[in-house]
Formats: structure tokens, C-alpha cells, sequence
């Protein structure tokens, strides 16, 4: 099963946008599946609310993070190349679907939604999965 699949059938079984994206990435972050599912489960839904960044970017977001720092806690040294792939999926993810924040995908302002959750899911996993491809 793809990442992609493995995120749909996630939110499909009740977890939302950033859990689903984010629970596909426990083994290469090193960190189990509960322990991701608790700090993502504030980002679903815009941060809750739909009025923020979409949970599925909010997701890939915290495993781009994950996996490009190096964790040195004296000296953060990684902060600007995370920074960077950051903007890069945004960017991708906003090309793609024309913004980022939930409340605007959704449609909630105009009546027209742009873009489903699972769209946008399986739009993060994708742009997630080019950027990590080119990480290794």
C-alpha cells in the first residue's frame, strides 16, 4: 500500500487530516504511531477551527521537520534548509490547489469547494513524498 493510500485509509478510519499524513511516517521519524497521533491532533481542521493552515500540510510539515533536523540543541543548525523544503511544499501544495488554509479549500467563504480532504491529502503525501525522495 502507498503512503498515499495508507493516509486515505487513516482518515477514512476517523483520524484527522494531520494524523492521517503524519501516522504514515512513525517508522522513518522513529517515533510510535501514538505518540504522532496526540501532537498532530490539534492541527486537523485549520488548527481546529478552519480558519489556518490545512491539516494535511500541517502534516507533512511536522515530518519534514522530523526528518531534516539534526536535532542539535546547543547550535540549531537546520532550521533554514527545513525552512526551505517547508516553502517548497507549500508552495507546491498551493500552486496545485490555490491556497492552503482550510477554511478556503473547503469553500466555506464562496459555496465552491476547491479541494476534499482526501484530495488534500493524498496532494501533501505526494508533494511530501518528492521532496524526501530527493532528501535521501
Amino acid at each position: 500500500m502507498s503512503k498515499r493510500e495508507e493516509a486515505v485509509r487513516r482518515h477514512k478510519q476517523g483520524y484527522n487530516c494531520a494524523q492521517a499524513v503524519a501516522c504514515c511516517y512513525c517508522e522513518e521519524m522513529g517515533i510510535d504511531e501514538r505518540t504522532v497521533f496526540e501532537f498532530m491532533e490539534g492541527f486537523g481542521l485549520g488548527m481546529g477551527g478552519m480558519e489556518a493552515t490545512c491539516g494535511a500540510v500541517s502534516g507533512a510539515v511536522a515530518v519534514l521537520g522530523r526528518l531534516n533536523s539534526t536535532g542539535n540543541l546547543g547550535k540549531p543548525d537546520s532550521k533554514g534548509a527545513t525552512y526551505q523544503l517547508t516553502r517548497e511544499l507549500v508552495r507546491r501544495f498551493r500552486i496545485k490547489n490555490q491556497s492552503t488554509v482550510c477554511r478556503e479549500l473547503k469553500g466555506m467563504t464562496t459555496g465552491t469547494m476547491i479541494r476534499s480532504c482526501q484530495g488534500c491529502i493524498e496532494d501533501s503525501v505526494k508533494i511530501l513524498e518528492d521532496i524526501l525522495d530527493r532528501m535521501e
